[in-house]
């Protein structure tokens, strides 16, 4: 008799392909096994609750932030109990940055690292010289690099809801340090500052940033010349890779505020087993599989994924691969700021973000907006 494995992937070759090549490896080794993988938007792998997949798939990829609301109504297994210590030791040793430690929450291990990301800085690298310019270090270069830029040509920000915010926590956390949020408020000062920094930049900027996610200023940059840099958005190794878009787009640190040793928000992706898996302990040995170092290195990498282990990072042939994609951001990864994974965060996320991105597109006042954004904390927090 088959077991059967299903899981839910996002949708980008970085997000699915390495999923499923790795899954037909597993399947090669292990006999009456299949594996079966879907697809999520973007968005939905961001704001869909994990409630809505448990009951349908044994895998599920995840955002970190989740895990508190995981912990809360029992929607994961612990993969602490059901994999042996020398595979998370191997794990914990092998990860990149805070990739392992932000699956843990209440002593429970609720995901396996498989994905690293953070916000970084793209940009044409041939474009740069051809003009050039200087790719800006911290916030200062970043505003003067508005007066260098040629006509016709433009800088980009992610800026669609669900990007703003991440820019929005980013320049909490370089302005205000780590701890900016505390006792479910953000800090008034900090916040006001960031939205402050945020709307300076507004009137230079690409007319379409305020619609844009990463994908879409990565696949423009790619395929025109229009967009010569872009400061905070997710980073996509497979866009470095020869061959993927016409031109390749190099990446690097972000631009950063001298007060802080931040860089900039924590993404990436983990690889969660439902509590309702019929075959969690199949599930939690396919996970084990991906996110081990030797298929990380190779396979995963290959595949178009960006790998959570950080000799994947440092691997000569992968950097060839990448235009030294890895090797120029991995102190971003190792330097970024955590969310908080309490219960009820991502419901937080999901408003603030809205109530960000109508109050720049309205003119609210920064203080209106941190007053709004404070008050929305509280009553997610109360409800």
């Amino acid at each position: 008799m088959t077991s059967k494995l299903k899981g839910i992937a996002w949708d980008h070759p970085r997000g699915y392909e390495p999923l499923k090549k790795l899954s037909k490896k597993f399947t090669e080794q292990i006999s009456n096994v299949s594996v079966e993988w879907e697809i999520r938007s973007l968005k939905k792998f961001g704001d869909m609750p994990i409630e809505d997949l448990i009951g349908e798939y044994d895998l599920i990829t995840i955002d970190h932030p989740y895990i508190g609301q995981a912990h809360e109504n029992g929607l994961l297994c612990d993969l602490k109990d059901m994999l042996s210590q020398e595979v998370l030791s191997e794990l914990k040793n092998q990860s990149l940055g805070k990739c392992y430690p932000i699956y843990w929450y209440a002593n429970n291990l609720y995901a396996l690292p498989i994905d690293a990301a953070a916000l970084v800085a793209a940009y044409r690298k041939d474009l740069i010289k051809a003009f050039d310019l200087t790719i800006p270090k911290n916030w200062e270069e970043l505003r003067a690099l508005h007066q260098s830029l040629p006509s016709g040509h433009s800088m980009a920000w992610a800026l669609c809801p669900t990007d703003i915010w991440c820019t929005f926590l980013t320049l909490c956390a370089q302005f205000g340090g780590r701890d900016f949020i505390e006792n479910h408020q953000v800090n008034k000062e900090v916040g006001i500052k960031a939205l402050d920094e945020l709307r300076y930049h507004l009137p230079y900027l690409h007319p379409k940033s305020l619609e844009w996610n990463p994908i879409q200023i990565l696949d423009q940059m790619g395929n025109s010349d229009e967009i010569i840099y872009s400061p905070y958005l997710f980073g996509y190794s497979n866009y470095a890779r020869e061959g993927y878009k016409k031109n390749i787009i190099h990446f690097t640190n972000s631009p950063k505020h001298p007060q802080n040793n931040i860089s900039t928000i924590m993404g990436g992706v983990g690889l969660a087993v439902s509590a309702q898996s019929e075959s969690p302990e199949l599930a939690a040995e396919l996970s084990s599989f991906i996110a081990g170092t030797e298929n990380q290195i190779g396979p995963y990498t290959k595949y178009a994924g960006q790998p959570a282990c950080r000799a994947a990072w440092t691997d000569i042939q992968n950097n060839k691969l990448c235009n030294n994609f890895f090797s120029d951001t991995i102190t971003t990864i190792e330097d970024a700021y955590i969310r908080p994974q309490h219960p009820n965060w991502n419901t937080f996320q999901e408003h603030g973000a809205d109530l960000l991105h109508q109050g720049l597109m309205n003119s609210t006042t920064s203080e209106q907006m941190v007053k709004q954004l404070n008050e929305l904390y509280s009553d997610t927090m109360n409800s």
